[in-house]
């Protein structure tokens, strides 16, 4: 059994996939101006590098987005024989105005990627306005995959392009009529919308929970569950759009949705670069910007068979896990796996068996390159959105191997925390934070003020020892919180 959960009560919506109550994927959406996956906006050319083939887009954000020219409609409508001689130049000029989609966040100091192929994603199609192309599910038999490419040829005319996914599999022909026309309605109120803006502005923007549903959702999940009324009549309206509509419910306990659920436990845990695993064997997870390491390590584990057999049982169970690892941490790019080094091509094969098996149940786009001739494994893994690391922690030489919790993270923990207060009978809270999270309220003040408002609760914070705990240490009245906070600090 699956089930979707998502935290929509604060101002940080967190979404969850679980699979027999285990956390196996999670996503963090934060207000910010920063563009995100799906979004389209008109943007802005404002510089052609002919030497890379590509230019910068001003979409509105601080940084400008970069667009290939592979990712040019114009580019993908020329003949092959033009494309081999056309350079960007020709293709697209300073100061024009575009309509692109994020197909890549932002990342570090690089801004968002970009691509003019703009799609529309539904349930059973995904449509393409500027890429002449008809793709269809690999997961879709042979046998039936005629009648749908001839569906796709029918149907569409000049430039269009369709991804005919999985729920075709039956061929509900009624349907995908119907969603191919509410997918070209977007394309036009897309364009409509455009035509009376400025660029840069954004066009579209997808609700936060779309995209991952798009991908979750299957006739393994259950139901969904969402603790924020107003998110709740909008997943259920999309959950109705489905042909088998699934359940949606709306949780309203006192106790929060994702401790219920022990997904915070589990978030914690992908801040640590050790993981065990069953047979006291551990993986090591070293996070650079240029790539991921993995080191498998037997640890406690020896076995009570000759070490061959050991070593291939501890791979094996350390290749299952990577893959669930870099799924739930959302790990991508270039990833090198220092496995226990095996003689065997056989035992080798077995171990790049295993992980084939896992890519399948996995969204993202991977490629397994195998094993190098001095025996480590590499792969890649898409990357679409920063990883929970990323998004949760940032660099710190000396603390929590060389990382610390964000301030914006502590912040939405501390909004959090607050909110169940609300159900007491309590007019403060004093509150201990981090040093350097203390410091950072310090200089937004009015973060503080709006939690106050959300919540009727005065908040006095004072700076603690932990780098990662936000402690309540007193709860009351405002002049008991007031007077046992400042009697402590005498």
């Amino acid at each position: 059994m699956q089930r979707v959960v998502i935290n929509a009560a604060g101002m940080e919506k967190r979404t969850a996939l679980l699979d027999n109550e285990k956390l196996i994927e999670c996503a963090i959406h934060r207000p910010t101006e920063k563009p995100l996956t799906g979004n389209i906006y008109k943007g802005k050319v404002q510089k052609v590098l002919p030497g890379m083939q590509a230019v910068f887009v001003d979409i509105g954000t601080d940084k400008n987005g970069f667009l290939h020219k592979d990712d040019l409609p114009a580019y993908q409508q020329l003949s092959e024989d033009d494309k081999k001689k056309a350079s960007i130049s020709n293709l697209i000029r300073e100061g024009e105005s575009i309509l692109v989609q994020v197909s890549k966040e932002e990342t570090g100091d690089k801004g968002a990627k970009l691509t003019g192929l703009i799609s529309f994603t539904g349930h059973l199609l995904v449509y393409f306005p500027f890429t002449p192309h008809i793709g269809i599910s690999k997961k879709i038999r042979e046998f039936q995959r005629s009648a749908l490419q001839t569906w796709g040829s029918s149907v569409l005319s000049g430039a269009e392009g369709l991804i005919i996914r999985t729920g075709c599999e039956d061929f509900p022909e009624r349907e995908m009529n119907h969603e191919l026309e509410n997918l070209r309605r977007q394309l036009k109120e897309a364009e409509k919308k455009s035509a009376g803006k400025k660029a840069p502005a954004l066009i579209v923007q997808p609700p936060f929970f779309y995209p991952l549903l798009e991908r979750w959702l299957n006739a393994n999940v259950e139901e969904i569950v969402v603790d924020d009324y107003d998110t709740y009549n909008l997943v259920k309206e999309y959950a109705a759009s489905y042909r088998n509509p699934y359940s949606v419910k709306l949780y309203n306990e006192k106790e929060p949705l994702f401790h219920k659920f022990g997904i915070d436990v589990d978030i914690e845990k992908t801040l640590s670069p050790l993981v065990w695993l069953k047979n006291g064997s551990f993986l090591y997870f070293n996070v650079t910007e240029a790539l991921t390491a993995i080191d498998v390590n037997t640890g406690k584990f020896t076995g009570k068979k000759d070490r061959s057999k050991t070593v291939v049982e501890t791979n094996l169970i350390a290749a299952k896990e990577i893959m669930k690892q870099l799924r739930l941490r959302n790990i991508a790019g270039m990833i090198v796996i220092d496995f226990i080094t095996m003689q065997s091509n056989e035992d080798k094969e077995q171990i790049i068996k295993a992980m084939r098996e896992e890519v399948r149940k996995d969204s993202s786009t991977m490629v397994l390159h195998g094993f190098t001739k001095m025996g480590l494994f590499e792969m890649t893994r898409k990357k679409e959105r920063p990883s929970l690391l990323e998004t949760l922690a940032e660099k710190q030489s000396h603390m929590m191997d060389g990382y610390i919790l964000r301030s914006e993270t502590l912040y939405f923990k501390m909004e959090r925390l607050v909110k169940e207060y609300t159900f007491e009978d309590v007019e403060a809270l004093w509150i201990e934070v981090p040093h350097h999270f203390s410091e950072w309220m310090q200089k937004n003040p009015d973060k503080l003020k709006v939690i106050m408002e959300q919540t009727g609760l005065v908040l006095f914070l004072s700076a603690g020892s932990s780098n990662r705990e936000i402690i309540v240490r007193q709860s009351g009245k405002e002049n008991e919180v007031r007077s046992r906070m400042l009697k402590d600090s005498d």
